[in-house]
């Protein structure tokens, strides 16, 4: 088929594709095959745009082709009601960075949600509007996570490396780039009260462990955060850091009841909530505590009331530190959150050149077959859990 970038009038930025059940414990999302374009962002230029080649060519490369089908199946043999899928094309926005746009000499796991071509194309106001679509997905997504206990999400990637060697046909990924590193987090990038110890995993070792086996006993090549890792910007760390706050908010409130009503209590829990500050509250009460900004004149008295709310929590996280991180991330209360990225020339024959993809004859039998050996990992770790 001839690649099927569609501009469109109305675009939902997330759906669930299949029926929502409130009480399932995992979810299965895709945030790299949605192939759609909101109209508004490219004006009378539209069809001018998604006629130059170096857009046409980075939509194929971009897009990870086969993924909605590795996640159909994949929810199917779970018993899930559905999935959820983003339905903007990546190569417009990437929901799997930070919000924010990007010049030409941004590296590929550094850049933000908007990037090469088209960050060079829209212009600033329609940056602004795509990251609406941005919060939508935020709200899609949060709406859904609550009380999950595994998410994962399914990718798919070029069958080679920029070296030129064959990538293996599967690979897991469940630690951050930076923390390989360096063992730890930029400063910057989330408040200092996360730990960045819960960035050497996003899941129990336990589930990437039997999902790799399952895989490599049935024929497929497998491997763990191998050929990279995840960048900083990457919904799984985000949900990590989201899910730690609640569970950190949660432990607070129960030890001191009188906090839950407290205006100044509330806007930091917002505010830590908030993982990547679209906020404006979130983004200046954030300035005024790490930055010793000015606050607003309006919010003088909450805001002084909120640095001392903030040192309370973190002196209850200090004080409790063990038992809030420690034993926290190997409990069963510890969600696991992680990518599968799948070899793409698995499922798909691409020609970048061409501008063309195709699905291969037996991409369904494929996608069912990987789908099946995960599903069964996923449960047989479920079930050890429920012991």
């Amino acid at each position: 088929m001839i690649i099927d970038l569609e501009i469109v009038d109305k675009l939902e930025a997330a759906e669930l594709i299949g029926e929502d059940r409130a009480d399932e414990e995992t979810l299965i999302h895709t945030i790299h095959d949605g192939r759609q374009i909101p109209r508004h962002l490219l004006g009378s230029q539209s069809e001018e745009i998604l006629g130059r080649d170096d857009i046409r060519e980075a939509y194929v490369r971009e897009r990870d082709w086969g993924a909605n089908l590795v996640a159909h199946h994949l929810a199917r043999e779970l018993g899930l009601g559905g999935y959820l899928r983003v339905n903007v094309a990546r190569v417009v926005m990437d929901y799997g960075r930070f919000p924010g746009s990007s010049g030409t000499d941004a590296a590929y796991l550094k850049r933000y949600a908007v990037f090469p071509p088209f960050s060079s194309v829209l212009e600033e106001e329609a940056k602004h509007d795509i990251l609406a679509y941005y919060d939508r997905i935020s709200t899609a997504l949060t709406s859904r996570v609550a009380n999950k206990k595994i998410m994962l999400a399914v990718h798919t990637y070029d069958p080679l490396n920029a070296s030129g060697t064959e990538r293996p046909e599967i690979s897991l990924v469940s630690r951050l780039m930076e923390y390989q590193i360096n063992s730890t987090l930029p400063p910057e990038v989330f408040d200092p009260l996360f730990p960045p110890i819960l960035c050497e995993a996003t899941s129990h070792r336990q589930l990437v462990y039997r999902i790799v086996q399952n895989l490599e006993l049935n024929g497929f090549h497998a491997a763990l955060n191998y050929p990279y890792v995840m960048p900083v910007g990457s919904i799984e760390i985000r949900a990590q850091v989201w899910y730690f706050f609640r569970h950190l908010r949660h432990a607070f409130e129960e030890a001191f009841p009188g906090t839950v009503e407290n205006p100044a209590y509330t806007v930091v829990w917002d505010m830590l909530g908030d993982v990547v500050r679209r906020s404006h509250k979130t983004v200046l009460l954030h300035g005024y505590l790490h930055e010793y900004r000015e606050p607003p004149m309006r919010d003088r008295q909450l805001f002084a009331a909120a640095r001392q709310a903030y040192g309370r929590i973190k002196a209850f996280l200090d004080e409790n530190r063990e038992e809030l991180v420690d034993v926290y991330r190997f409990s069963d209360d510890y969600p696991s959150c992680l990518g599968m990225e799948v070899r793409k020339d698995l499922l798909c024959d691409i020609d970048p050149a061409g501008h063309r993809v195709d699905l291969k004859p037996d991409a369904d039998e494929t996608a069912y077959k990987i789908a099946l050996q995960v599903a069964r990992a996923l449960t047989e770790f479920r079930q050890s859990q429920d012991r």
